[in-house]
């Protein structure tokens, strides 16, 4: 399967006023990922509910994993959410 590689770089050319969801690039740094605010609330409640589900899990490897899933999922309350 080919996937075609998007990369929205900052600034936006042509003055776009609405940033889609995706890879965005500032200038010459490392392309990171922008996820839109009504997405991100639902991914945070996603977060939480995986969260939930595997409360008690065993498994160091799903543990250290939970571990960076809640920060995502703690930004997002805290800076996106209102």
């Amino acid at each position: 399967m080919s996937r075609t590689r998007r990369i929205l770089d900052i600034p936006v050319p042509g003055g776009s006023d609405r940033i889609p969801t995706g890879a965005i690039r500032f200038q010459d740094d490392w392309p990171g990922l922008f996820i839109r605010g009504d997405q991100a609330v639902i991914l945070g409640a996603k977060i939480r509910n995986l969260d939930k589900e595997l409360e008690g899990h065993t498994s160091v490897i799903a543990e250290s994993c939970l571990s960076e899933l809640r920060k995502i999922a703690d930004l997002i309350e805290e800076h996106v959410q209102e």
